[in-house]
């Protein structure tokens, strides 16, 4: 399962090899980190998981299988924390590695996924990014700039006239922590304005439990 229990196997030497081919292919990268770092890591329970605030938008069932399927894992007899912990630094690394030679990273979470809930891993997405080296601007860049050079658009992932309005408005800044992603005043889109407070209505009407 995504190579965790042959992680001790890796050669990491040749790390700049698989870089330079990712390079010469033109090939972009999405880590989709988050789910190593929540599913498959050996620090945060099932339980601890669960509780957290954006469960709450999470199918009871839904989530009660996501919590088997991390308890799972961890009960593989495969499983070793030791093991499972240097998988997590590798896939850091790689993602490390590919961001300071250039490789296009993409932001992206693959949910709805164990504890990954759409929106919410996003944001956790970038934390992860810069966990993993990546500045705050060069993380933002992987959901913005770097969406809009791989689709080959000059109107997405930029501010100014005559581009796609798709922008969120923060209270804070991100550039100073990455965390501030989440200070949501407001979201425009096209030509409607979507202030925080009808965010956090919208919010509340999708709660499951």
């Amino acid at each position: 399962l995504f190579g965790m229990f042959v992680a001790e196997k890796a050669d990491t030497a040749q790390i700049p090899k698989l870089v330079q081919a990712l390079l010469d292919h033109h090939i972009a990268v999405v880590p989709t980190q988050s789910l190593a770092e929540r599913w498959f890591a050996p620090d945060r329970s099932a339980e601890a998981l669960a509780a957290e605030p954006e469960m709450k938008y999470v199918k009871p069932r839904d989530l009660k299988n996501w919590a088997s399927g991390k308890n799972e894992t961890m009960s593989d007899p495969r499983y070793d924390s030791l093991a499972m912990t240097r998988f997590i630094q590798i896939r850091r690394r790689l993602v490390f590695e590919c961001n300071r030679a250039g490789v296009m990273l993409l932001l992206g979470s693959d949910a709805p996924q164990v504890f990954n809930v759409p929106g919410f891993s996003l944001h956790r997405e970038l934390q992860y990014l810069v966990a993993a080296g990546l500045t705050p601007y060069e993380a933002l860049r992987t959901g913005t700039a770097n969406v809009a050079r791989f689709y080959k658009r000059n109107d997405l992932g930029v501010v100014r006239t005559g581009a796609v309005s798709d922008l969120v408005l923060l209270n804070s800044n991100p550039l100073q922590d990455i965390s501030n992603s989440r200070r949501i005043e407001g979201v425009l889109l096209g030509d409607r304005w979507l202030p925080k407070k009808f965010i956090e209505q919208t919010l509340k009407r999708l709660e499951k439990n």
